[in-house]
């Protein structure tokens, strides 16, 4: 038993680890752990009138939450319930709200943030993550979808970014003469300070056309297209005419594959020719001792 005059567990606390919520109960589940929590308020002001309201119950919030220990973790959020006293009011019963879990939300956004970054870093798929949290490939996607566009959001992400890379991607390939079927990605080329490339995707955009990548830089700060100083593409007319108007500063750069898939092709051009010759040479050689 923790020693605490409330009935939350410190020491449990200290492991969920949420400033202003409390588990009140864990229990192990065949699939999951599921925790009753609640928060520590004991006042809340109305939102639109801000008068004090008083106790009006509980209601409860069941969202999924990080994995912990290997296992899914379901929380079952005792949300307090207030009533507004100010008769003048139009908000009578409201509900209270912490950050651990959004309106409506199936996950928390700390296991919204986990999907996220897992998706980002990690070689992993929406549904071995959707199997990791207990829910299906939608609420994970859902989730995953709503945090991503936040983060796509903050202009922060693109600081810093002077090695530009761009090229194509083909993400449906059965789908044949399907004009989406492809999309172009951006990609950050810039090496830390020893000399290290830690390559990170920034966007991707329908299309694999010059139109397509215009586009995206055309969108973007006039700080983030001033910083870039190196414009990386494959031999394509399209990107090279992109930053040729929307990086006019930005020096156009063949990215290493295709350096030395061009190289590659050269040599067996020439190796081509030269066993051209060689037959040649050998052939006229047999006409003259036939002579």
């Amino acid at each position: 038993m923790c020693a605490s005059s409330a009935s939350w567990c410190l020491r449990t606390d200290l492991l969920f680890d949420v400033p202003g919520m409390h588990v009140l109960t864990v229990e192990r589940q065949p699939d999951r752990f599921a925790l009753t929590i609640e928060s520590d308020a004991d006042v809340g002001g109305c939102p639109s009138c801000g008068v004090v309201a008083v106790g009006h119950g509980r209601r409860r919030r069941v969202v999924a939450d990080a994995p912990c220990f290997g296992v899914p973790v379901e929380l079952v959020w005792l949300a307090r319930l207030w009533r507004c006293r100010e008769p003048t009011c139009r908000v009578k019963v409201f509900t209270e709200r912490h950050d651990l879990v959004p309106p409506r939300a199936k996950l928390t956004s700390r296991a919204a943030a986990w999907a996220t970054d897992a998706l980002t870093f990690d070689d992993t798929t929406v549904s071995a993550l959707a199997r990791h949290l207990g829910v299906d490939w939608h609420t994970c996607w859902g989730a995953v979808e709503v945090e991503a566009t936040r983060r796509l959001a903050d202009p922060a992400r693109l600081h810093g970014v002077e090695v530009l890379g761009v090229d194509e991607h083909i993400w449906r390939p059965s789908r044949i003469g399907d004009k989406d079927r492809a999309v172009t990605g951006m990609v950050d080329l810039t090496r830390d300070a020893h000399g290290q490339l830690h390559a990170r995707l920034l966007d991707v955009v329908p299309g694999r056309t010059g139109t397509a990548y215009a586009g995206w830089l055309k969108g973007q700060d006039p700080a983030f297209i001033a910083g870039v100083k190196h414009a990386s593409l494959d031999p394509f007319r399209g990107y090279a005419n992109a930053i040729r108007d929307e990086l006019p500063d930005a020096v156009a750069v063949l990215d290493a594959f295709h350096v030395v898939k061009v190289r590659h092709e050269v040599s067996c051009s020439r190796m081509e020719v030269r066993d051209l010759h060689r037959l040649i040479v050998a052939a006229a050689g047999l006409k003259l001792r036939a002579a």
